[in-house]
């Protein structure tokens, strides 16, 4: 059991997960080279690394389980999805960077992870058309800063695990206003 919801905190306790997030492009370590993983071209994968990508995190379902709304800065949500825990499926109408060109079914599985020095951890491992990838999610800093880690293995044409390719990426709590006591 991880104790309390990562949805909801006590007063003085630091934020959870629930609220909006912004990627900090200039902070990712090798997000273009994990995106190259997947098959984009240099270019396209430094473009995209470099792009305005927000999420919005909102408590959905079971305790400890989230909506998580993408919009990839035009302001116009891009994905809805919710992260339930245990094993689910996520279909897809193709065209997608991460999952393949052809529409499929992704097989993931969610669960919450106590980490010994990064505290309460999101882990969303998922098996895609193009290979797998295992996505562990933490905050820092008092609750404003979420920290991505993913792990992609392309699938070779033999249907075995390619080279693992790693990145980070740096997302920061987006306030709705700022505090009255600021």
């Amino acid at each position: 059991a991880l104790g309390r919801s990562p949805s909801r905190c006590m007063a003085g306790e630091a934020p959870g997960f629930a609220g909006r997030w912004a990627r900090r492009g200039e902070a990712g370590v090798n997000a273009q080279a994990y995106l190259e993983a997947h098959g984009l071209s240099p270019e396209a994968a430094a473009e995209r690394a470099a792009s305005p990508y927000e999420q919005e995190w909102r408590p959905e379902g079971a305790e400890g389980e989230f909506r998580v709304l993408t919009d990839n800065g035009k302001g116009r949500g891009i994905r809805s999805v919710v992260y339930p825990l245990g094993a689910w499926e996520e279909p897809f109408e193709g065209d997608s960077t991460l999952f393949g060109k052809e529409a499929g079914t992704v097989s993931r599985k969610t669960a919450w992870e106590e980490h010994p020095t990064e505290g309460r951890t999101h882990v969303t491992e998922s098996a895609t058309p193009l290979g797998w990838e295992t996505t562990r999610r933490h905050l820092e800093e008092g609750g404003g800063v979420m920290v991505v880690e993913r792990a992609f293995a392309p699938r070779a044409p033999d249907g075995s695990p390619g080279a693992k390719t790693t990145c980070k990426e740096i997302f920061a709590r987006v306030a709705v206003f700022k505090p009255m006591d600021e």
